[in-house]
């Protein structure tokens, strides 16, 4: 059983409260209807561009700019939201459209921080003159609105989001990170307890030797998560405002303060911070694990608060509780395993001559029951997450999200067979030092496997889910 203190205890009723908060209204907002309407033909042009989407909309995210036929901007004079239903964007034209065809380009964003772009075009018979769109009349005033927060001459530009190389490789190291946060928590509040159960003399006395260097590990894992915190800010602010307003500090406080990915950022700024002080107090020997244990468990949840879970179509409480226990199985398994690995047999394998086969066998048999329960915890919760997000079975082959999951399932299926070999083949021939050796080369190679799949993982989560690109 892991200890978690006063303090632990504190943060993970605070988890609890987050994971049941009503998430109903944080789905990504689609675009219902537009006026003038897509492929539409208009008499004369329209006063105003009107955009209708399934959610309220926070204006000083959006962006609307209308593309005239010789690739002419500037058209638009500003965006309001409706105050009556604040899911509609007005952009009031504000010159006189010559006839041909016309581009709006939009982009808002969802909750969960994700950028949602889109773009349809319609055409002008006759000069600008009673304002009709699409079949109905809308002139400016028609509506009382929002007073204009922002020009709407910023530029909707597609060139980086959060498919970007940059955004994918940071959040690659965010998971790295996360990896080995967890992983030192779990090797020592489990597979060393284990060790000091049921191993031998020797393998008890490493068991506590080695605690320093597991925190090392996990701090060195933990500045590495860190590292990707500031980068995957600015990152965001690019794919939101562009690299011209990026650094903007309203911008920036907007985008933390009002949204569901910025409160995600925020807690894994504390939360990274707090595991930290956790580790580098057991390394000066004061203490800490209770703080470290808490803060890994709790920086488990928070991809859940700025990806597709908290913007799930449906149950999205339950689809946030096991996004967050799909990243404790996997990090409990394949980052206790790199802890093992690093830590764990790199020990045994400096011992005196008798000891380091039984001790580096200790290790393997009390690592393997843990490995095997958290990676069916990660196994379970990732086939949840793939029946809350993927409406149908041909889903899997026929949109982006499917492909990029069954590439995942596929590299992950290498590791998962590394990791049945190293059980029943390698695990039962376990007691000298050539076997202690033999299982160390297979673990590298199942960890090497399990960084690509991170990347993918890194891919995925960046995707539109199929439920989603559906809309409501």
């Amino acid at each position: 059983m892991i200890s978690f203190g006063r303090a632990g205890r504190s943060l993970l009723l605070a988890a609890g409260v987050l994971v049941l908060l009503p998430g109903a209204a944080l789905a990504h907002p689609v675009l219902r209807r537009s006026f003038p309407a897509k492929a539409d033909t208009v008499s004369a042009g329209p006063a105003e561009i009107r955009l209708v989407f399934s959610k309220p909309i926070e204006l000083r995210f959006a962006k609307v700019e209308l593309v005239g036929p010789a690739g002419t901007l500037g058209f638009l004079t500003g965006l309001a939201i409706v105050p009556d239903s604040l899911g509609t964007v007005t952009a009031p034209v504000g010159r006189v459209l010559s006839p041909g065809g016309y581009t709006v380009r939009w982009q808002v964003a969802g909750d969960d921080g994700h950028v949602v772009r889109g773009e349809f075009g319609f055409t002008v018979l006759g000069s600008q003159g009673g304002g009709e769109a699409g079949g109905e009349v809308v002139t400016p005033g028609a509506d009382p609105v929002h007073e204009v927060q922002h020009p709407s001459s910023r530029p909707v530009s597609a060139g980086f989001d959060a498919s970007s190389p940059l955004f994918i490789a940071l959040r690659w190291v965010m998971y790295l990170g996360l990896l080995g946060i967890i992983g030192a928590v779990v090797f020592q509040g489990v597979v060393l307890r284990l060790v000091r159960r049921r191993g031998g003399e020797p393998s008890r006395r490493l068991a506590d030797d080695i605690q320093p260097r597991v925190a090392s590990l996990g701090l060195a894992a933990t500045a590495i998560f860190l590292v990707s915190v500031p980068g995957r800010l600015f990152a965001q602010s690019v794919a939101m405002h562009g690299v011209g307003e990026s650094l903007a500090p309203s911008l920036l406080y907007g985008m933390v303060a009002h949204t569901m990915w910025g409160w995600s950022w925020l807690a894994q700024l504390a939360l990274g911070a707090w595991t930290y002080v956790g580790f580098r107090r057991v390394t000066r020997g004061q203490g800490g694990w209770g703080f470290a244990r808490a803060g890994a468990l709790l920086l488990a949840f928070t991809p859940a608060f700025a990806g597709h879970a908290i913007a799930a179509e449906r149950w999205i409480p339950f689809a946030v509780l096991a996004d967050g226990i799909h990243v404790v199985g996997a990090s409990g398994w394949l980052g206790t395993l790199a802890v093992l690995l690093l830590v764990g047999l790199a020990g045994a394998l400096r011992l005196t001559e008798p000891d380091r086969g039984p001790v580096a066998a200790d290790l393997v048999n009390a690592f393997s029951p843990v490995a095997l329960a958290f990676a069916g915890a990660a196994a379970a919760t990732g086939a949840f997450s793939a029946l809350v997000h993927i409406g149908r079975v041909i889903d899997l082959w026929e949109t982006s999200y499917g492909q990029v999951l069954l590439l995942k399932l596929g590299v992950l299926s290498v590791v998962a067979g590394t990791g049945a070999y190293n059980w029943r083949k390698v695990r039962p021939t376990m007691g000298n030092e050539m076997a202690a050796r033999r299982i160390g080369r297979s673990a590298t190679v199942e960890l090497l496997v399990a960084v690509v799949v991170l990347m993918v993982t890194a891919v995925l989560v960046a995707l539109p889910t199929p439920l989603a690109a559906r809309g409501p």
